[in-house]
């Protein structure tokens, strides 16, 4: 199999941008792309129904950051790399839902072991779990 495109779902945690850099580090050794997603649930209604891509304008002030953060952390790497934000219902839902689509050309989800819910456990966060129990693509989890 060869990997083209790797996704990376952000939240801002630590652990999300560490996957990040994880992430660039592998894709430069099999000169694949990154693309990170993060899902943004508190939008309207429509959006649990749809999930949509966000316009950069339309984006919350936290999602700037987050992508701000992460663009510094790509700059610093020669790989090919782009966000995508979108609305939707359920970061877990959404997430798969982009990587099992064979319009995205996901070959691989690159995540970290937890996000922003509990303090640091040794069990996977509840997105991460449901991620790794529902992706079609592999999943590399990121300690």
């Amino acid at each position: 199999m060869k990997v083209k495109t790797i996704l990376v779902p952000l939240d801002g945690s630590e652990n999300s941008l560490k996957s990040l850099k994880y992430a660039l580090d592998l894709a430069s050794q099999l000169g694949a792309e990154v693309v990170s997603l993060h899902v943004v649930t508190d939008m309207s209604l429509f959006t649990a129904v749809h999930p949509i891509v966000i316009a950069e304008n339309k984006w919350p002030a936290y999602v700037r950051d987050l992508v701000k953060d992460a663009q510094k952390i790509a700059s610093k790497s020669k790989v090919g790399y782009h966000e995508i934000v979108i609305g939707g219902k359920s970061a877990g839902y959404d997430i798969v839902t982009f990587a099992n689509s064979k319009s995205n050309s996901i070959d691989v989800v690159v995540i970290g072991h937890r996000g922003l819910g509990y303090p640091k456990e040794v069990i996977p966060g509840s997105t991460t779990n449901f991620i790794i129990h529902k992706s079609k693509v592999p999943v590399l989890l990121v300690a």
